[in-house]
């Protein structure tokens, strides 16, 4: 059904077209030669478009897999930059007290006294209740 049309419509596509080519404007071939040229000189005139170059268009795959590896490659290496740099600043030394210049202990006791006072308290009420269970 759909093909009937279809070919009716192309039937009278080609006579149309059979007319009009058959049929010759008056004059046509007088001026023909002076449109040609007033044409040419109109595309001369114009300006030129650059052509479009469409560099790896053949190759899309291999730049998006390419793409992928750098950004996972570059998010890997500033992660474990970022690793190196918290376990430098997480890398704490021991220090015995022992070892501590008394000034320096003082001096920590007086700017901290609040709360070198309540840890002073609580490590000897410890103190004195491990040696009350010793005894």
């Amino acid at each position: 059904m759909e093909n009937e049309s279809i070919s009716k419509e192309l039937v009278e596509a080609l006579k149309s077209f059979e007319t009009k080519t058959k049929q010759v404007p008056a004059g046509y071939f007088d001026q023909f030669e002076l449109d040609l040229m007033h044409k040419i000189k109109a595309q001369e005139q114009a300006p030129k478009r650059a052509p479009i170059v469409a560099v790896f268009l053949d190759h899309k795959q291999y730049l998006v897999a390419a793409s992928l590896i750098f950004a996972i490659a570059t998010g890997v290496l500033f992660f474990n930059k970022a690793e190196k740099d918290t376990a430098a600043v997480v890398k704490v030394e021991m220090i015995e007290i022992e070892t501590l210049p008394n000034e320096l202990i003082e001096a920590y006791v007086n700017n901290n006294e609040l709360i070198a006072e309540v840890e002073w308290n609580t490590a000897i009420e410890t103190e004195a209740a491990s040696l009350s269970n010793n005894n």
